[in-house]
């Protein structure tokens, strides 16, 4: 009777561990890819010199290479900083945003950057694109920014539609093609060198060394029809 006992004892434990099993498979790539954050800052002031860039929101990379990313926290726009965007779109300006990243053995945060037309970011009611690009490591070398519609139009918008981003990230990942095999490329070109080498080398050998093989037979075979002739000359006188 206590082996029946044992056996209900431990099937608990082992539902346990089924589930975790399973939840490592659900995770799969995620698990071990790691969550990311990645302040986002934008410039809204048309000084070229020295740019005042603010906070906009935190991009979340859950997995780059499931393509899953998002922005948390958007910072709303004041009715100031919507002014801001006006006066850079009636000048024609561009709007400037960075993504704030620290690379690999460095202790000091870098930047990447990118920019488009602030009348895009207007006329589009604060909707826009981020595309980051990470590489093989999975360290961000850069990333881009884009509107709908991409052309300007011209158009009006109210104060109310400049107050909340809807934005959303997509990640790339670089990819390494086939790397080219030098080694067999280098080998062949070597084979084909020494082939036309031996080939330009011409035979220094005398007439006799070169064809000796073809002569002494030729002379063994006239020795020996010269000394018949005089015996069968004989024989018949």
């Amino acid at each position: 009777m206590a082996a029946p006992m044992k056996i209900v004892t431990v099937l608990p434990h082992l539902a346990i561990f089924v589930c975790i099993i399973g939840s490592f498979g659900v995770l799969g790539d995620d698990f071990y890819d790691g969550q990311r954050t990645f302040d986002v800052e934008h410039c809204l002031d048309n000084d070229q010199e020295v740019p005042v860039f603010t906070k906009r929101g935190t991009v979340v990379v859950k997995s780059v290479k499931n393509n899953r990313a998002f922005l948390s926290e958007p910072v709303s726009l004041s009715l100031v900083e919507g002014k801001m965007l006006k006066a850079l779109v009636k000048s024609n300006d561009i709007y400037r945003v960075r993504m704030q990243v620290r690379t690999t053995g460095n202790q000091e945060e870098d930047y990447v950057y990118s920019y488009t037309q602030a009348c895009g970011i207007y006329e589009s009611e604060l909707t826009d694109h981020l595309w980051i690009h990470f590489d093989q490591s999975g360290e961000i070398i850069g990333f881009s920014i884009s509107t709908h519609p991409a052309q300007c139009l011209g158009g009006s918008v109210d104060n109310a539609d400049l107050t909340r981003w809807n934005t959303t990230v997509d990640i790339s990942q670089t990819v390494l093609g086939p790397a080219p095999d030098t080694q067999t490329y280098i080998e062949k070109m070597k084979r084909d060198e020494m082939e036309k080498t031996r080939g330009s080398q011409s035979d220094n050998r005398s007439f006799f060394a070169k064809y000796w093989m073809y002569i002494v037979p030729f002379v063994l075979i006239m020795m020996l029809a010269s000394s018949a002739d005089p015996q069968a000359a004989g024989g018949g006188s």
